[in-house]
């Protein structure tokens, strides 16, 4: 019995022991893992507005001297994907080198297995794509971002806000209206207010609410968004927040208003040579003037329009609404020769769109995103069936285990009984025989004083054995056994009364 305590109480210790171990090791694994994360936040942001290749490398060069042999990969992943983005801005366009770099930084993280950093390379690699209007490249590497955002503890996403707003800009745009919605409102949550890109997803999510024909939600982001620019000091984004309220002001036919928030777009563009804006507003204000029959001023502003848009090929969705545009005003003027050419022209540009980013394209995109949750969906419920299944057998084996377990201690229980039973017996045996051979022998003499003295004197230490034995068996957990039987109580008496 004390062997038994000893015993329990060593497998207790060692328990808990255990226990501690291995709470200690998984806090301090966690610990470093939330430390290389953080580290890995540090340095997408110190250098995202690097845009030079010797500066980054030199960052980079500096960074893998002071990094552990896991951070100097996820670093390696890091320096390859901005340099990539280093290149696509001197190309301006999608190129080989700036492939082949997403793939090397893409072949690391895989072997990583660092959900946060996936998620960030493949929404750069897809924004890569999606920038330069090739939206079919650009899909799988959103809609594997897209699954990962959906399935990963919101701690371990690196680069929150850029990574939602990035996934919603290319969401929104092939027509997955709620989800691009969803995460410009999660964006939100994760960018400061004093950051310049909570105007940008502000605006982001008027957008949403005006193809939604949503006027008032649209106008209120719209709103946000240019107090929000002034507020940062943000001249472009004010700019741009000038030119969307344009849209609502149009919508409620006050086109003067409408016009003077335009102008004032594109002057503020031009003064910070945001060319692309420039023409974006300016086709704008070319449609309101074509709207109140000023096909002078309409052709002029849009011809403007058109100087920038045909210099970049990935800019043809632009191309097509400023020739379509051009086309009404030819069409106005009686002008069959420019009409004819115009024709021709937007069949050239409709062409080249139905392979990057015209209707088709995004039609074709939106089937497929359709498609992908559906197969996701039957994917979870597919796990969630196969989980409640293996739940389900695990629950058989452990209560299958659980009862072998019982009978097994009921069987050691019934035997451990068993051997108290037949050793309490055996005692009482042994005393009983004690107890006749003592009578027998003082049976078999003359039955002098000295006898009954040696006889009385074999008695008392009978006695004192059998007390020993009844206090012994009181304090063990064999006393019940007596409780029960009283054998040696009775053997006690029957002592006494001799």
């Amino acid at each position: 019995s004390i062997f038994e305590k000893k015993y329990m109480l060593k497998t207790y210790i060692y328990f808990l022991i255990s226990i501690l171990a291995f709470i200690f090791v998984t806090s301090f694994s966690q610990k470093n893992t939330e430390e290389d994360m953080i580290m890995l936040e540090y340095v997408i942001n110190q250098n995202k507005e690097v845009n030079d290749s010797v500066v980054l490398k030199n960052n980079f060069e500096k960074l893998n001297s002071t990094s552990n042999s896991y951070l100097k990969k996820n670093i390696d992943a890091i320096y390859f994907i901005y340099l990539a983005e280093i290149y696509s801005e001197q190309f301006d366009k999608v190129n080989p080198k700036s492939n082949q770099l997403y793939a090397k930084a893409n072949k690391i993280v895989k072997e990583l297995e660092n959900p946060g950093l996936l998620i960030w390379l493949h929404t750069k690699f897809g924004f890569y794509y999606y920038k330069y209007s090739e939206y079919q490249k650009a899909f799988p590497y959103f809609m594997y971002a897209s699954r990962l955002l959906d399935t990963t503890d919101r701690s371990k996403i690196i680069q929150k806000s850029n990574v939602y707003k990035l996934n919603a800009y290319f969401f929104g745009n092939v027509g997955d209206v709620e989800k691009s919605k969803n995460y410009l409102k999660l964006a939100l949550e994760y960018t400061n207010n004093f950051d310049k890109e909570y105007g940008n997803i502000l605006n982001g999510l008027g957008t949403l609410y005006y193809e939604n024909k949503n006027y008032n939600n649209a106008k209120h982001y719209f709103e946000l968004a240019k107090i929000s620019a002034q507020k940062n000091n943000d001249q472009i984004r004010y700019a741009k927040a000038l030119g969307d309220l344009a849209l609502i002001y149009c919508h409620n036919k006050d086109f003067d208003k409408a016009i003077d928030y335009l102008k004032t777009d594109i002057e503020i563009s031009e003064k910070e040579k945001d060319e692309r804006n420039v023409m974006f507003a300016n086709i704008r204000l070319g449609k309101i003037y074509l709207n109140q029959n000023d096909v002078a001023a309409a052709k002029k502003t849009i011809k403007l329009a058109e100087e920038y848009a045909s210099t970049k090929d990935y800019l043809k969705s632009f191309e097509l609404e400023i020739n379509t545009t051009l086309l009404e005003i030819a069409i106005k003027e009686n002008d069959s020769q420019e009409e004819l050419r115009l024709r021709r022209k937007l069949s050239d540009i409709e062409s080249h769109l139905e392979k990057t980013d015209g209707k088709t394209i995004i039609d074709q995109i939106n089937w497929d995103i359709q498609k992908k949750n559906f197969d996701y969906k039957f994917e979870a419920e597919q796990q969630k069936l196969e989980k409640s299944k293996l739940l389900k057998n695990a629950l058989i084996i452990i209560i299958s285990l659980l009862a072998f377990a019982i009978l097994l201690v009921f069987v050691a229980f019934r035997r451990k009984m068993k051997i108290k039973n037949s050793d309490y017996e055996n005692k009482v045996l042994s005393l009983q025989l004690e107890k006749l051979k003592s009578e027998n022998k003082l049976n078999h003499t003359t039955k002098t004083l000295e006898d009954y003295k040696a006889y009385l004197s074999e008695k008392n230490q009978q006695i004192d054995t059998l007390n020993k034995e009844i206090n012994q068996i009181q304090n063990s957990n064999s006393h019940h056994i007596e409780a029960k039987k009283g054998e040696l109580h009775k053997l006690l008496s029957s002592h006494l009364m001799t």
